[in-house]
């Protein structure tokens, strides 16, 4: 791990916007382990409508700094780590994923965006997530 401070639990809101126009708020709660192999991210969204997303992935080391993107063994995407920023993007069927992390001060700052959302449309967000302690 480059940086020990993107390992630990966060919690904090995001929001997410369309190419529609629309958008709404979230809370998320995410943990980040080391492995082996790199560090395992799992994280729960829950969604101001009542839904709730949850995924977990690890990003293993390829060469110092660059690293592969897996999801129940199987590699879909690339990314970076270089000080305070990790990088990483994915694919899924024609779908794009990217998201990048800046961490400082106990804080993670999240901004992403996906190719197409449920409803077809282009979607970015934001989180602002702080370390849990105790």
């Amino acid at each position: 791990m480059d940086n020990p401070a993107f390992v630990g639990t966060f919690s904090g809101t995001g929001t997410w916007h369309d190419a529609a126009g629309k958008s709404a708020g979230y809370r998320i709660r995410q943990t980040n382990l080391p492995t082996a192999e790199g560090l395992e991210v799992a994280f729960r969204h829950d969604f101001d409508d009542g839904s709730v997303v949850e995924a977990a992935f690890n990003l293993a080391w390829l060469v110092p700094h660059l690293f592969r993107v897996d999801i129940s063994g199987a590699a879909v995407g690339n990314g970076y780590m270089f000080g305070d920023i990790c990088h990483y993007h994915m694919k899924f069927g024609d779908k794009f994923v990217e998201v990048t992390y800046r961490t400082g001060d106990g804080e993670l700052s999240v901004f992403g965006s996906s190719s197409t959302n449920a409803e077809g449309n282009y979607i970015a967000w934001r989180e602002t997530l702080r370390r849990v302690t105790g």
